[in-house]
Parts: structure tokens; C-alpha cells; sequence
């Protein structure tokens, strides 16, 4: 029985394949206007308004389809390109800081490399790794400390002048009093004239210079340095220029405004001075005791 199914099935199949070679050849060889042409272009004009039916039913879904294909490929590429911005603003904030890094080194190199620089001493370069400053108090953390040579006392410079003085140390890091501190005192002199006074902490980030005598000349713009006097910080360090001499009648002494070479919101990279073995210099906590 079921063999003989599947020879009506193959016989069936025989006969429609000789079917369709037959209407095959027919079609190609009987004219343009042939039976067969004539049924297949009244099949055409049937089908195609079915189609065109179709395509319109069907349209707006297929534009729907297609836009929430579009929004979501959209979204996708936002999503990419912001993260590709953020790589990038990444990327820019580390090559600004690694240039920042680079040029306050070169400003140090430049520095110690001064013929006016006391190369007896030694220099142990530092990073600040903490602040503690407000209106009158200023003084920064460094990650070098007595392990490295850091002792009480000793001057604290950059690359573009006097940053303080150590104030305290440990092992591994030590306190920088700098001299914006309102009790920060440095005995200094100006360039050209060579007057002599004393630069105290001030306020806004301002220096003030006192003591001047009256008759010393003094300018804006004039540069002022440590003088060495007291022992207490290295001499020759640019502190800051002058932006405005007050010279009252009333007063014994010129009064000076400085205003500071050291950028200290910005400070980073320091150096702390360490004098040669047997140098003279007093440690912070002798001044309370005339030192």
C-alpha cells in the first residue's frame, strides 16, 4: 500500500514537471500577444492592485519598524560617542596635569641651576599631599620627612621662590609653615637698593614688608628677596615684587605691599633646602626665644 502511494506521488510529480516544460517552451516560443502572455499580463492587472493594497495596509507599520530601528541604532551611537567623550576629556585632564607637572619641574630645574642658588645645599625634592589654610593660617603636608633629612627649620622652595619654612616633621612627611601664614616672618631686602625689612604673612594671598627705613627707596615692580639675615631662611630666594609702597608722613617706616612669586593654590612639587653639615641655622621653635 504504500509503496504504491509513492508511485502515484512520483508519477504525479512526472507528469506536472512535464507539464511546466511543456508551458515553459510554449511561453518563450509563441508570440508577444500569445495565449500565454495575454493570461500572464491579465494576472499582473489582478495581482498588483492586491500588492499595492497590501504595501499600504502594511506601510505604516514598516515605517514604524523602521524608525524604532533608527531610534534605537540612534541611541546606541549616542551612548558610544559619549563614551568616547569621556575617554577623551579623561585623556585631556591627564595630559594637562602631566604638562603642569612637567613645567613646575622645569621651573625647579631652572632654578637650583642659577648661579645665585647655594649649591652647598642639598635638595630633597617633595610633593605636597595635604593643606590646612584659612584667612590667616597656611601650611601644607609634604611626603618627605626626617627619613629623607627633613629637620625643623630648614627653607622650602619651588621653582619660582620662597615657598616656607619646615615646621614640624615626622618620618615620612613634615609641615610647611608658608609665609602667607598671618606669623610667618622673613627677614628680606629689595632689588635694586638693597633696603632691608621684614615680610610678614598678609591677607588674600598678599604679602606686607615692614620695617623699610623711610628714606630707602623703594618702587613697584622692585624685587624682594631674602637677605639671609637671622639665619633662619637661605639667603638670595625670591620672594615676590612689589605692586605698592605706602609712605605716610605719620609713620616711621615705609610699608610694602608684595605681592608673592609662589602661586599657592597651585602648589605641588616643593624642594626643601638642607644646609651643609655644621651650618648655622635656627629652628622654628628657638625664635620664641630670641633665636
Amino acid at each position: 500500500m504504500v509503496r504504491k502511494n509513492a508511485v502515484k506521488r512520483q508519477a504525479v510529480l512526472a507528469i506536472m514537471l512535464l507539464i511546466s516544460v511543456a508551458m515553459l517552451t510554449w511561453y518563450f516560443r509563441e508570440p508577444v500577444g500569445g495565449v500565454l502572455h495575454s493570461t500572464q499580463r491579465g494576472g499582473l492587472r489582478i495581482i498588483s492592485p492586491l500588492e499595492s493594497g497590501i504595501s499600504t495596509a502594511t506601510g505604516p507599520f514598516k515605517d514604524s519598524y523602521d524608525w524604532m530601528a533608527e531610534l534605537f541604532s540612534a541611541r546606541s551611537d549616542n551612548e558610544r560617542l559619549r563614551q568616547e567623550a569621556e575617554q577623551l576629556r579623561t585623556e585631556v585632564v591627564s595630559l594637562r596635569e602631566t604638562e603642569a607637572e612637567n613645567e613646575h619641574l622645569r621651573q625647579m630645574l631652572n632654578f637650583v641651576n642659577q648661579p645665585s642658588f647655594p649649591g652647598e645645599y642639598t635638595r630633597v625634592p617633595a610633593r605636597v599631599i595635604g593643606r590646612a589654610s584659612s584667612a590667616w593660617n597656611a601650611t601644607v603636608t609634604i611626603n618627605s620627612g626626617s627619613d629623607d633629612g627633613v629637620s625643623l627649620g630648614q627653607t622650602v622652595v619651588n621653582g619660582q621662590g620662597l615657598v616656607g619654612q619646615v615646621s614640624a616633621v615626622a618620618t615620612n612627611s613634615a609641615q610647611v609653615l608658608l609665609i602667607i601664614d598671618h606669623t610667618s616672618r622673613v627677614e628680606a631686602k629689595l632689588q635694586p637698593g638693597a633696603a632691608a625689612g621684614t615680610v610678614l604673612g598678609g591677607i588674600n594671598g598678599l604679602l606686607e614688608m615692614d620695617f623699610v627705613d623711610k628714606d630707602a627707596k623703594a618702587e613697584a615692580n622692585d624685587v624682594v628677596i631674602t637677605s639671609g639675615t637671622g639665619r633662619l631662611f637661605v639667603k638670595g630666594v625670591p620672594i615676590g615684587v612689589i605692586n605698592e609702597v605706602s609712605d605716610r608722613e605719620i609713620e616711621y617706616f615705609k610699608r610694602i605691599s608684595i605681592t608673592p612669586f609662589v602661586d599657592f593654590n597651585k602648589l605641588e612639587e616643593v624642594l626643601v633646602l638642607i644646609p651643609p653639615a655644621g651650618a648655622d641655622q635656627v629652628p622654628l621653635v628657638e625664635r620664641g626665644n630670641g633665636g
